[in-house]
């Protein structure tokens, strides 16, 4: 529980993990536990990475892939930080958009607008991808966010993308959620005094 509980205030000081799937983190040595974690959390993994590249890359946090994640240099999105991704070549396939589906390891699709009012047959959810470069006009995040945002298609063709409110009021009624299975840190653990 003190592990845990020293993992979390590491990462609330040094890292600022966003709803669209990505992380930023201050470029400074850090406990391999805790990048690790952070790591798992945007790769949408059971398990986080482990070894010598995980110390090397926490004691020296620099432009670099592991885990399914990837870091490099934040740029005008966060001058001076890291961007912490998803690796887009790790992304996994679409899935049928229907409530309560996970995509990825990383987004649950919580509603969808009401019955028959887009004809969900043949919709799907998956990666933004491609479509990324046509969006570059609704967002500033960086492309390599876009690419791998969470998109609902119909018989592949693009329809919508909730986190970036794409296309304006056409993504009303859809509720996607960035709920990785793992969280980057449990929660405290807090003993019960004994009953009396």
């Amino acid at each position: 529980a003190a592990a845990e509980a020293d993992q979390a205030a590491v990462l609330a000081a040094r890292a600022t993990l966003r709803p669209e799937g990505f992380a930023l983190l201050d470029p400074a040595p850090l406990p391999p536990d805790a990048l690790g974690a952070l790591l798992r959390v945007v790769a949408g993994r059971v398990h986080a990475p482990s070894g010598r590249a995980l110390a090397a890359l926490a004691a020296a946090p620099r432009p670099a892939t592991l885990g399914g994640a990837r870091l490099l240099a934040a740029g005008r999105l966060a001058p001076g930080r890291l961007l912490v991704v998803r690796e887009a070549a790790h992304l996994r396939p679409p899935v049928p958009a229907e409530p309560g589906a996970v995509w990825d390891g990383r987004f649950r699709l919580v509603r969808l607008p009401a019955s028959g009012s887009t004809g969900e047959t043949g919709l799907t959810l998956g990666a933004v991808g491609a479509a990324a470069a046509r969006l570059r006009n609704h967002s500033r995040l960086p492309a390599v966010v876009l690419q791998t945002l969470p998109a609902l298609r119909r018989d592949g063709r693009l329809l919508a993308v909730p986190h970036l409110g794409y296309p304006a009021g056409g993504s009303a009624g859809f509720m996607l959620v960035f709920a990785p299975g793992t969280p980057v840190s449990g929660a405290p653990f807090v003993p019960m005094p004994p009953h009396a």
